[in-house]
C-alpha cells in the first residue's frame, strides 16, 4: 500500500448519528473500524443538572431511564452540576449494582477495547469521562472518544446489574 493510503479514510463515514472511524487493518489487509453512536445520548434530562456523563452511560449501558439512573448517583452521594468521582462511579457500579470490573484495560486504546467488547454492555472511564460501550459500538454525546483515547476503567453489564435496577425501578414507582 502506498504511504499515503491513511487519506482515503481520513474523515469519518456519517450515517445519522452513527460514525465509523479507521482504525488499522487486519492481516489480510481489511480496513478495521471503530464505531459511534450519539442517538441513544439523546435522552432528555433537567436543564439544571450538567456534567452527568456517568449517568447517561448508566442509563445507555443498561437501557434504564435517565430518571433512575440519576436517583441512584444521588443516593449513591453524587452533587447535582458536577462530574462523578471515578470511585463513586466504582462503588455504584460494583458495590450497588454488582457490575464486574475488567481488569487489565487500564491504559489501552478504545479502538482495541471497542474490538475485544465486540458484544455485551460495558460503561467505560476515559479521563474525565465516562460512556457506553454496546456490542463494540461506542456511544457517547461528548464526540471526544478516538480510536487512541486510552480506557481508565471498565465494568461489564451483567444480567444481575439488570435485575437490581429492576427491583429498583419496581420501588421507585
Amino acid at each position: 500500500m502506498p504511504s499515503n493510503s491513511w487519506r482515503r479514510w481520513s474523515k469519518p463515514a456519517t450515517i445519522g448519528n452513527s460514525q465509523e472511524f479507521p482504525l488499522a487493518e487486519d492481516f489480510l489487509g481489511r480496513r478495521l473500524t471503530m464505531k459511534k453512536d450519539s442517538t441513544s445520548y439523546g435522552a432528555e434530562r433537567p436543564a439544571w443538572d450538567k456534567n452527568d456523563c456517568s449517568i447517561r452511560a448508566l442509563a445507555t449501558a443498561t437501557g434504564c431511564g435517565y430518571a433512575q439512573a440519576s436517583m441512584i448517583f444521588t443516593a449513591a452521594g453524587r452533587t447535582l452540576r458536577q462530574g462523578t468521582t471515578t470511585a463513586l462511579s466504582q462503588e455504584v457500579y460494583e458495590k450497588w449494582l454488582g457490575m464486574i470490573p475488567l481488569m487489565h484495560v487500564e491504559g489501552m486504546s478504545l479502538g482495541e477495547f471497542a474490538r475485544l467488547a465486540h458484544t455485551g454492555n460495558f460503561i467505560v472511564h476515559k479521563f474525565m469521562h465516562a460512556f457506553a460501550v454496546i456490542d463494540g459500538v461506542v456511544h457517547d454525546w461528548e464526540g471526544t472518544s478516538r480510536d487512541a483515547t486510552k480506557v481508565v476503567r471498565a465494568w461489564r453489564v451483567t444480567p444481575a446489574t439488570r435485575a437490581k435496577l429492576a427491583k429498583f425501578g419496581a420501588f421507585v414507582a
